[in-house]
């Protein structure tokens, strides 16, 4: 699993027990992509230890928040039980299972990779998936989503008044953006994620994204799967 935002649990166990993930990676430390940890706790036995613990990938230097956030739940060892926190180096791939999980830094407001998934060993097939987690504008997006079979990508702003205003450096992307690094990217297919709540479903963002990206273009939807 990338990032656990807040209501993730609810829908993760429609489909599963949490202690089946073989690990979750968060791409940045803020809430909106690691709350559900504080969630995902209770799912696991209180008093006995976890074996094996779930393997949690941090950014670097986050388990010192983490522990913060344990101390906030209540407990300093709120954590300690169930998962495993392992800071990634921003640069080394993770291999998880049979994937390979390849960090890119984007721009946001902290620190942020973005993830660049494929198969590897027996399963190896070429295809990949691109997740941008939160970024404004850059050139590691091109690198990140390119010739990618799904391009998982965020459009917060409706506008650039959405955005931190000059001079302070921007964090999100416009769906027109988005479709820019798609189609500069040849990515096989768009899924847009991290809109601002609407009443349509986000069809003004597919509109938006399609008027640059000449490629499909849908919208993250709760339990839709996508076939690689």
């Amino acid at each position: 699993m990338v990032d656990i935002g807040p209501g993730t649990v609810a829908q993760l166990l429609r489909l599963c027990n949490p202690s089946e993930l073989d690990a979750v990676v968060i791409s940045h430390m803020h809430t909106d992509h690691f709350l559900d940890l504080v969630t995902m706790r209770y799912s696991f036995p209180w008093k006995d230890e976890a074996n094996p613990k779930l393997r949690v990938y941090l950014p670097p230097g986050a388990t010192g928040q983490m522990e913060t956030v344990a101390r906030g739940a209540g407990f300093p060892d709120y954590f300690a039980r169930s998962f495993a926190f392992i800071e990634h180096d921003g640069a080394a791939a993770l291999e998880i299972g049979d994937l390979r999980f390849e960090p890119t830094p984007t721009v946001h407001f902290v620190p942020t990779w973005g993830f660049r998934v494929t198969s590897r060993g027996p399963e190896e097939n070429g295809r990949a998936i691109a997740y941008s987690a939160d970024s404004a504008p850059t050139p590691t997006l091109d690198t990140l989503a390119d010739r990618a079979d799904l391009f998982i990508c965020e459009a917060a702003n409706r506008t650039l008044a959405d955005d931190a205003p000059p001079p302070e450096r921007r964090g999100h992307l416009l769906p027109t953006e988005a479709g820019d690094v798609a189609q500069r990217g040849r990515v096989g297919r768009m899924v847009l994620t991290h809109l601002p709540v609407d009443s349509n479903g986000g069809m003004w963002a597919v509109s938006q994204a399609a008027s640059t990206f000449e490629g499909p273009v849908e919208v993250a939807d709760t339990l839709k799967a996508w076939e690689v």
